[in-house]
């Protein structure tokens, strides 16, 4: 109560420490206000019925003109291609397709690509894909649309997608035939999964590449187009399972670091895919699932779209595309991806016709494209999909991250003020000395997993990758017990981690409000509750942030994730596996870095790893502060002491004189 009761404070300064002596209640008040107005943005009140933005696409307009012949001739094509996959059973039959498209009058070149593994001593792999251009006949090759589809050999391990190249050549040969078009079709097959389609996307854009005509990313060498067709303007990625039997589409998209196309885009393709008569949408996969559930037990419709809210969100966060399509947005090129599945069980009505639907479809959203006299920039490009028809636009799913780092904030002024009224010292380069140490731990997780000398040893990606973000993290753990900071160093470092801590969370945020904002919602309350000034016997926060260490919150979602796949194993087994997956999680996340431009690696080691090391450092100041006042106070009772045992022999000077 003594600052309260001095008349010499201004009544702004008194206020000031009022609040601050709530400043927890106060900031958790306004953290629990964001993740209300999180859980409140599932209801209908909240969120916004899609609509398309830009007429110029009118799907309403387009009447197919594609036939049935269309599907017998990819039919026709998927029996040839399977003779050829027969003995290109681990490769591409590029040969084929590059007749094919020639047959169908395409311009067609074959694009050479090399991957310089760095993890493999050297190794390079090579790879091939093959594009077929079709010349706009009314206008120059200024703009182009890009359809894709990937080709996965029999020996590989994900699901069979022969099917997409018959469908694409099919609808290739139809395109050829019309003169309406006033872009370039460009037809694209790819081998290896987003690699080849990252290496056609750096050749076909020279502004990546160096002056010496190599490519600006060391490790992946794009080599070099023969033709190329106008500005690229969208792209959609074709899956197909089957030919004959087509239960639902599912239309991704999500792209690398989060990116989403134009909402605009993903409202087009839905409105045709429903005017064919295609059971379609986002995540659909995932609906097909819930609708079987729902018949054994009831939920509620806001149940639901909160949960599909948190399944987009979580889809996000690692930054890694669901499909081909994501690796465009980079280049500010609006893609997605839509997946026709094969229909599961044979008991259901079948419809031998869906192949020809989704042609019909293909060729709308072609024509609807064509149609377009600008990029898409009419509607939103940072969104969240509730259902088909419905969606959060970013000014209204943002609050709930600026309430999180609004409490941060909130804390930074008021610790600041009391520090300030208090009157305590500020060892400003003391502090400023043990911040660099910490991002120096960050930026060496960067560098020197693929440094020469470190990629000279015995040790294959993963493990090398884990052995030395782990190392690091041990000296982070090691930093608290060896470096001690100045009287008001503590004080001082706990304002600059929560002025950091915010700027970083807003930062994140705004590049992929998924990863910002499940980041914020685990680690605020624990920002909150640091002080390092108060004194508790019992501390829980050394512990809870030693378990919220970038390290073991990633092994600890690979370990509920393995457990969920695979029940069936025995504890010591599951532990295990997640071990190995967290080790080969880390190598991938690095090798996603530096090949696609996926910067979770990097926020992890330049932001989170520092972050931590500062926040753990803060957690165990409470019990070295706790030694510390108890060393003080017993030095103070020894000059009491003293003085007492003066005064005493002052005074019987006194009586004897």
């Amino acid at each position: 109560m003594g600052l309260l009761s001095d008349p010499s404070l201004p009544t702004q300064n008194k206020f000031v420490v009022s609040l601050a002596k709530h400043v927890r209640k106060l900031c958790y008040t306004i953290y629990l206000l964001g993740v209300v107005w999180f859980c409140c943005l599932a209801l209908p009140e909240f969120n916004h019925g899609t609509y398309l933005s830009e007429n110029a696409l009118s799907p309403g307009l387009v009447y197919p003109e594609i036939r049935i012949d269309a599907q017998r001739l990819a039919v026709q094509l998927m029996e040839e291609l399977q003779r050829e996959r027969q003995d290109h059973r681990s490769t591409t039959p590029h040969a084929w397709i590059a007749a094919k498209f020639r047959e169908f009058g395409l311009e067609t070149h074959i694009h050479n690509y090399t991957l310089r593994y760095p993890f493999g001593g050297g190794k390079e792999f090579h790879g091939k894909n093959v594009y077929g251009i079709l010349r706009a006949p009314r206008i120059g090759s200024t703009e182009g649309v890009v359809f894709s589809a990937p080709y996965r050999a029999p020996s590989s391990v994900h699901v069979d997608l022969a099917p997409s190249v018959p469908l694409l050549m099919a609808f290739a040969d139809f395109a050829r035939r019309k003169n309406y078009w006033a872009k370039d079709l460009i037809f694209l097959v790819t081998e290896q999964e987003q690699l080849g389609m990252q290496a056609w996307l750096d050749a076909y854009h020279e502004g990546d590449r160096s002056d010496d005509g190599l490519s600006a990313n060391k490790y992946l060498w794009a080599g070099n187009l023969p033709a190329r067709a106008g500005s690229l303007q969208a792209a959609l990625n074709i899956e197909v399972q089957d030919l004959s039997d087509i239960e639902y589409v599912d239309v991704k998209i999500e792209g690398l670091n989060g990116k989403l196309p134009n909402l605009d885009m993903f409202n087009l393709v839905q409105r045709i895919m429903a005017k064919e008569g295609l059971t379609s949408g986002y995540k659909q996969a995932h609906k097909q699932q819930l609708l079987k559930k729902r018949r054994r037990q009831s939920s509620s419709n806001y149940e639901q779209n909160l949960q599909r809210m948190v399944t987009m969100l979580l889809s996000q966060c690692s930054g890694v595309p669901t499909g081909n399509h994501g690796l465009f947005h980079r280049y500010r090129i609006d893609a997605l991806t839509i997946t026709a599945n094969k229909r599961q069980h044979s008991h259901q009505k079948s419809n031998s016709n869906s192949a020809a639907a989704l042609l019909k479809a293909i060729e709308g959203i072609a024509r609807s494209l064509n149609n377009l006299l600008e990029r898409f920039h009419q509607s939103f490009f940072f969104y969240v999909i509730i259902n088909n028809d419905r969606y959060i636009s970013i000014g209204d799913y943002m609050p709930a991250l600026m309430a999180m780092v609004a409490s941060v904030f909130i804390k930074a002024y008021l610790t600041w003020s009391s520090l300030a009224l208090a009157g305590k010292p500020t060892p400003y380069g003391s502090v400023m000395i043990y911040l660099t140490a910490s991002l120096m731990i960050g930026y060496l997780g960067n560098v020197l997993p693929l440094q020469p000398y470190f990629l000279e040893l015995p040790l294959s990606a993963a493990p090398l990758t884990a052995c030395t973000v782990a190392s690091l993290t041990i000296i982070g753990i090691v930093m608290p017990f060896v470096v001690i900071l100045p009287p008001g160093g503590l004080e001082l470092l706990h304002i600059a981690l929560l002025l950091i801590y915010g700027c970083s969370l807003i930062v994140i945020g705004l590049l992929n409000f998924a990863l910002g904002f499940f980041v914020g919602l685990v680690t605020v309350p624990l920002i909150i509750a640091l002080n390092p000034i108060e004194q508790h016997k019992t501390n829980p926060l050394p512990l809870i942030t030693f378990l919220l260490n970038p390290l073991i919150v990633i092994y600890g979602i690979i370990l509920v994730m393995t457990f969920y796949q695979f029940p069936e194993l025995s504890i010591q087994k599951i532990l295990f596996r997640a071990a190995s997956a967290s080790m080969d999680a880390s190598a991938f996340a690095l090798i996603d870095s530096v090949i696609y431009g996926n910067w979770l690696y990097f926020a992890v080691c330049t932001a989170f790893l520092p972050l931590w090391i500062v926040t753990w450092s803060l957690a165990l100041s409470k019990r070295r502060l706790i030694f510390k006042h108890i060393d003080d106070d017993t030095d103070d009772l020894d000059e009491m002491d003293g003085l007492l045992e003066e005064d005493a022999a002052d005074q019987n000077k006194l009586k004897t004189n």
